[in-house]
């Protein structure tokens, strides 16, 4: 009995590592998805990586179901959210710097649209932020690219079917502040094209 309850155990958690593998390898080959690779961290080791594949953003959505049935619905439609903080340092700066302009390159050459570039002067933000848009204006990637003035470096990639209006919602539930710069430069771009 002991060895069935094992088996059985053992056959459903290989199940579902299976599944989460398999929505995760197919959410890479999404339109939206930049393989960053991994960063270096800063010789003290001061470094936050999120990586939200669609099973666990599924369960993110169900829990957020019960306060905001909209931002729920939001994050079940997202496949992939990525997030690094690095906190750089001599023994790191060189290649995360390095990591950060390739990908900023990367995604210019694919015909990713940015739409938000701040360039702060005396060492100050440095923050890019590409889309990569359907025929109909939603958002299949977003990628958000921070170099501040306290020493850290941000990556941040949102893959699914995004409309501009919804980035709020995502910034506040998933707690990435970065992201509201983006809707108030999107928002911009929308009413610019209204008025031509």
């Amino acid at each position: 009995m002991k060895n069935l309850l094992r088996s059985t155990l053992a056959a459903a958690a290989l199940s579902a590592a299976l599944t989460v593998s398999s929505s995760a390898a197919s959410a890479n080959n999404e339109p939206g998805f930049i393989d960053m690779a991994a960063f270096m961290p800063a010789s003290k080791g001061e470094y936050v990586e999120v990586n939200l594949t669609p099973g666990l953003l599924k369960f993110v959505s169900k829990l957020a179901a019960h306060e905001d049935a909209e931002a729920a619905e939001l994050i079940g439609s997202l496949k992939r959210v990525r997030v690094n903080v690095v906190k750089m340092d001599d023994t790191n700066r060189a290649d995360t710097l390095a990591k950060i302009e390739s990908v900023r390159r990367q995604l210019e050459g694919a015909g990713w649209t940015q739409v938000v570039t701040v360039r702060e002067h005396n060492d100050g933000d440095n923050v890019d932020v590409h889309v990569k848009q359907n025929a109909d204006d939603s958002i299949e990637g977003l990628v958000v690219t921070v170099i501040d003035h306290k020493g850290e470096a941000v990556f941040v990639n949102l893959v699914g079917n995004i409309r501009a209006e919804q980035l709020t919602k995502i910034a506040d539930k998933l707690d990435i502040p970065s992201l509201n710069r983006v809707h108030v430069k999107m928002d911009r771009k929308h009413h610019d094209k209204e008025k031509s």
